[in-house]
């Protein structure tokens, strides 16, 4: 498997497909609107541009720090992830992406994985880390999207430790629909750095 920087971030998908699904809906309010004999409504003023950026983003290696504010005014929460696209040798799509996020500060870190859509739920993922230390994470599935489907896991302090170290491989297995067990390779190059930069709220 080749290993590149990810395009978009699992934790702001949600956000993704409401920007997708917007859009449409503002087209058949105007549409109406053109239909409407009532006189139009006052428009407000815009607001004001805050001098933060709303995303940031930055690479490290084979991964890649993304940050987003959400909300408005006093209300605004900077969540951040370190994420990364898998795909094939020579293939456009992804095979798969996974991310090591939190949304709120206290919260401990998880590691979210989107595997493709033809799967089996009574086999959940597992994430083995090779080596003299060796350790499976077993991930529980959580949902399916158009897009894939979603599994995750908490990370605890020791084995991030091991996954820092520059000498960490391992690998992603899952059981597809037809029963078959696939397996993918990420990359651990640049994820200690990018760990660092998530801890620092870059």
């Amino acid at each position: 498997m080749k290993q590149t920087t990810m395009n978009s971030s699992i934790l702001f998908r949600v956000g993704i497909l409401v920007t997708l699904i917007f859009p449409g809906l503002g087209s058949l309010a105007v549409a109406q609107a053109a239909k409407s004999t009532a006189p139009a409504a006052k428009q407000e003023p815009p607001r004001p541009v805050d001098a933060e950026p709303n995303s940031t983003q930055a690479n490290f290696g084979d991964w890649t720090l993304r940050c987003q504010r959400l909300g408005n005014g006093g209300e605004t929460q900077r969540v951040c992830e370190v994420a990364q696209q898998i795909r094939a040798q020579d293939q456009k799509n992804a095979v798969a992406e996974i991310a090591i996020g939190r949304l709120k500060k206290a919260d401990p870190l998880r590691l979210t994985v989107v595997l493709p859509v033809n799967i089996t739920f009574s086999n959940s993922p597992s994430f083995l880390t090779e080596g003299n230390t060796g350790e499976q994470l077993d991930l529980g599935w959580r949902k399916c999207l158009p897009g894939g489907c979603i599994a995750d896991a908490l990370l605890k302090e020791d084995l991030l430790v091991r996954w820092k170290t520059p000498t960490s491989t391992g690998h992603i297995t899952w059981t597809d629909a037809a029963g078959r067990d696939l397996t993918i390779e990420p990359s651990f190059r640049g994820l200690s750095q990018a760990l660092d930069a998530l801890d620092k709220g870059l």
